[in-house]
């Protein structure tokens, strides 16, 4: 983490500065456009990343309103969940590596990619589960291992907001998240049982390469090459500072 200067004359940092600052986070974040929030990259990601959540809602609506039956549903969401859902994931794990590489924060694309992917995660899993029972999500080791992601992933989604981390303690917050690491090994353990290695493996896998030691320090290396802020700034002591 790194310490961000903020002057004292910044709107949208001060309680009492002009600007947005006084309309809250949430007046910001409407007024603010997206590809000011994001890459245009990031917003291509983001924007097939939300494709599957939307054919979910699609079908449950469709089905609701007898335009498909429950099992053409089941079907659907099950397809939309399954391998999306890995694919999803394994590009919310290779946030923190292009974050090295680039120099530039994937904060926000991760924590959305986070959440496509546990809304998929549990989708998929309780429409297997409507589908053959709950004692059938421990009738064979890619169901085990699927349901222990899920289950793992559950508590990292419900912690995941700002309020979270501060209830926990930052501390106690990033232990809990390095649990992240056993729901990627839980997740290529369920393809690899399964026998449907796709890109979403491979995605997995190439963010747990990214973390060796060496490899990682190469990527640093480079983002910082990259990064436009090399040199520390003076400031007075009335300027606020925000850990980023």
């Amino acid at each position: 983490m790194t310490a961000v200067v903020t002057p004292p004359s910044t709107p949208h940092t001060t309680a009492t500065g002009s600007g947005h600052a006084g309309n809250g986070p949430i007046r910001v974040w409407l007024c603010t456009p997206l590809w000011n929030r994001f890459t245009p990259l990031q917003l291509v990601v983001l924007t097939l990343a939300t494709i599957a959540p939307l054919v979910i809602t699609g079908a449950i609506a469709a089905a609701l309103f007898g335009l498909i039956t429950t099992e053409a549903l089941i079907a659907t969401a099950l397809a939309a969940g399954e391998n999306p859902g890995m694919v999803t994931f394994g590009a919310m794990f290779l946030a923190s590596p292009i974050q090295w590489l680039t120099g530039r924060s994937q904060v926000r694309a991760r924590k959305y990619l986070a959440i496509v992917f546990f809304l998929l995660a549990v989708s998929n899993l309780t429409m297997f589960i409507v589908e053959t029972g709950i004692a059938a999500t421990l009738s064979a080791p890619f169901l085990i291992a699927g349901t222990i992601a899920v289950v793992l992933s559950a508590p990292l989604f419900l912690t995941s907001s700002r309020r979270g981390q501060r209830a926990m303690g930052m501390k106690r917050w990033r232990y809990l998240h390095k649990a992240t690491y056993l729901v990627a090994i839980a997740l290529m353990a369920h393809v690899a049982l399964l026998g449907d290695i796709g890109p979403g493996f491979v995605l997995i896998a190439t963010g747990f390469a990214a973390r060796i030691p060496a490899i990682k320090r190469r990527l640093q290396a480079v983002g910082r090459g990259r990064s436009p802020q090399q040199r520390p700034v003076r400031v007075p002591q009335s300027a606020g500072n925000v850990m980023a």
